[in-house]
């Protein structure tokens, strides 16, 4: 596999994730963070590639699950020892002033609101099964049938679950399924327990980069995957993906999401903040979920 050649080139002996012993000054060497981070993209990368030669062929269903598995949890303990890190950085950091965390959490809550307006202005004006165009389908597309189940995620979540899930068995690469089961995972991850809460983000961030690898024209797999990043405390990784979603000509509703979010600004924002050093992972990121899809895809 390229660039996880399985199984030797990333079945690594450093441990859990290759997850570091304990201690305080290896919790505030930020050579050690950036190798945690680096293993990280380097496993979900791994998933990314093992599921493009699951397809071709190349790995039967029985190998592929079992690799699929040993990433997912790899990457769910690097990240765990990721946040463990940024938390002993937040730690050593000098207390904020009272104006200052107000004005940081007057910004979240703001932030929050206008991406459930943002989002509700660029697509509730759609419906599923209705055309770009206006028209009607007489048979929904399983990209469509996804738009619908996405509807359905604040409301009726389970139901939502299943819904996408049953569409993702019919079609494992359907980049709408992905993009719409990881924004759910990401919604419902800060809600849960550790270590469920770090496997939901391990495992929305490897959905929307399967959604991306997918179908590389979907804007809002490529929006969601900046916003994801964002919530979850990546902002460099956050600011890298903004730029490839404007690189890759959005399409319009997505890039309204992402503008009336004011996406770059608030990344920047918690870059300028984090002063150089890893961000505070107890930040609250959180944005609220888009009321309706576009059945375009878009």
């Amino acid at each position: 596999m390229s660039p996880a050649n399985p199984p030797g080139a990333t079945r690594r002996t450093g441990g859990a994730g290759g997850r570091p012993a304990s201690g305080r000054t290896r919790d505030l060497d930020p050579d050690e963070l950036a190798a945690l981070e680096e293993q990280r993209d380097f496993l979900l990368a791994s998933i990314a590639d093992l599921e493009r030669e699951h397809e071709a062929g190349d790995l039967s269903d029985e190998d592929a699950a079992t690799l699929r598995d040993d990433y997912t949890a790899r990457a769910a303990e690097v990240i765990r020892a990721i946040e463990d890190r940024k938390a002993a950085f937040a730690e050593a950091r000098p207390p904020r002033s009272p104006l200052r965390v107000a004005v940081i959490a007057v910004a979240v809550v703001g932030f929050a609101a206008l991406a459930g307006w943002a989002a509700a202005a660029a697509m509730g004006a759609r419906k599923a099964g209705e055309s770009a165009s206006g028209g009607i389908t007489v048979t929904q597309t399983l990209s469509q049938q996804a738009n619908e189940c996405s509807t359905k995620i604040m409301s009726d979540p389970v139901e939502a679950k299943d819904c996408l899930e049953g569409v993702l068995e019919e079609d494992p690469e359907n980049a709408v399924a992905l993009t719409w089961s990881a924004w759910q995972l990401s919604l419902i991850s800060n809600q849960l327990e550790e270590p469920d809460r770090t496997v939901a983000q391990a495992q929305a961030a490897i959905r929307l980069e399967q959604a991306v690898a997918s179908d590389p024209g979907y804007s809002y797999a490529r929006a969601f995957r900046a916003i994801v990043a964002y919530r979850n405390g990546r902002y460099a990784d956050a600011q890298q993906y903004l730029q490839e979603f404007r690189d890759n000509d959005p399409s319009t509703e997505a890039a309204q999401i992402i503008d009336q979010m004011d996406l770059e600004a608030n990344i920047a924002a918690a870059l300028a903040e984090s002063d150089g050093a890893p961000a505070d992972p107890g930040a609250d990121t959180t944005t609220t979920a888009p009321a309706t899809t576009d059945p375009a895809g878009n």
